[in-house]
């Protein structure tokens, strides 16, 4: 039978700072985020330019991460201004600028952004006296998308407005008169620099719980008798014997013993049976409500009449054994049955050997 015993252990545990779930977090292998973002722009003129109100270009845009949600952004661009008049030349701005941008996020999914840059644009007109290079500043807002690919890869729009100090011939107007208020849309991509994929990265921290475990350990049952010590209110129980949930020997029960030895043709005592003979006694000591009929039984060799007597000879002889390591010898008795009461044929050595045994009849007293 097997005991248990509650004990408390330390289980050191791998635990994430929210429960049991991870929390995963996206990193790129760049140190500082960088982006170059090509646009293709649509630009809306200003009425005082008196031409077709629309013009096309293209721009390049160099961003760079300057801390948390700041970002410095420098911007190339080039537009083409559609004259309006059937056969005339159009004209050409060529324009760079640099300043900040505010994202409203991280960055790593949809994100709204606004920004505004002061430089420079060179306006390229008929005539050519009146090509000039002039101050140049727009404010503008948009958005990005997050990730569309595993290389980083975001889509972009936005809308600026536009200031050019351009005092010059435009259209059919001689001068700007303090420059011109263009709006500019426009669509493009934005690409990371340095990065070659996004990776999640799973984020873990360790954490120490005390926490209760059951063990299951195996109690100590010195007897044998399948009742723990801790619970065994008759301890040393004969060998063999059936008990009670106590670890009481049970009454009116027959207990053989095979490893009680004679020599040959005599009713002396091996002394390799001693220690199983002084366990015996020692049992018997411990409980003392019942008797104990102890009875010799021998094979079928030789005759029936020899074989009763040495028989009774070896129970009278463990009677004595116990009685001299302390029994009350009035709880024994002694008696040979000789060949009888076979528990196995005679005709083999293996049964001739189990009907030579001793046995112990257990009676209420």
């Amino acid at each position: 039978m097997k005991g248990y015993i509650r004990i408390s252990a330390l289980a050191v545990g791998v635990a994430l700072a929210t429960q049991a779930t991870a929390d995963e977090e996206k990193t790129v292998t760049s140190s500082t985020p960088q982006y170059l973002a090509p646009m293709a722009t649509y630009l809306v003129l200003d009425e005082d330019r008196d031409m077709s109100r629309n013009g096309l270009g293209a721009s390049l845009i160099y961003g760079r991460n300057l801390s948390g949600n700041w970002w410095w952004e420098t911007e190339g661009a080039g537009y083409g201004l559609d004259s309006g008049v059937e056969g005339a030349p159009d004209f050409y701005q060529y324009a760079i600028s640099t300043g900040v941008a505010y994202a409203f996020g991280d960055r790593e999914g949809f994100t709204p952004f606004v920004l505004a840059n002061i430089g420079g644009i060179y306006n390229d007109v008929i005539p050519d006296d009146d090509d000039a290079f002039d101050l140049h500043a727009n404010v503008g807002l948009g958005a990005v998308t997050g990730p569309i690919f595993d290389n980083g890869l975001k889509l972009r729009a936005e809308a600026r407005y536009m200031y050019d100090d351009f005092d010059g011939v435009t259209g059919t107007t001689s001068e700007g008169e303090g420059g011109f208020n263009d709006w500019r849309f426009s669509l493009g991509l934005e690409i990371p620099l340095g990065v070659t994929k996004v990776v999640e990265v799973e984020k873990v921290v360790y954490e120490t719980k005390e926490v209760e475990k059951i063990v299951e350990v195996a109690a100590t049952d010195t007897d044998g008798d399948g009742i723990p010590d801790d619970r065994d209110k008759c301890p040393n129980t004969l060998p063999g014997g059936k008990v009670d949930g106590d670890g009481c020997l049970l009454k009116n029960q027959t207990i053989t013993f095979n490893n009680i030895g004679f020599e040959l043709d005599s009713a002396k005592i091996t002394a390799s049976s001693r220690p199983t003979l002084e366990r015996m006694a020692n049992s018997l000591k411990a409980q003392t409500d019942f008797n104990v009929e102890i009875a010799g039984h021998t094979d079928s060799t030789g005759s029936a009449a020899y074989n009763e007597q040495l028989s009774d000879k070896r129970a009278a002889s463990v009677r004595q054994y116990l009685i001299d390591q302390g029994v009350a010898a009035d709880r024994l008795t002694a008696r040979g049955y000789g060949e009888v009461d076979p528990i196995a044929s005679n005709e083999t050595a293996s049964g001739r050997a189990m009907n030579r045994r001793v046995e112990f009849r257990v009676s209420e007293q």
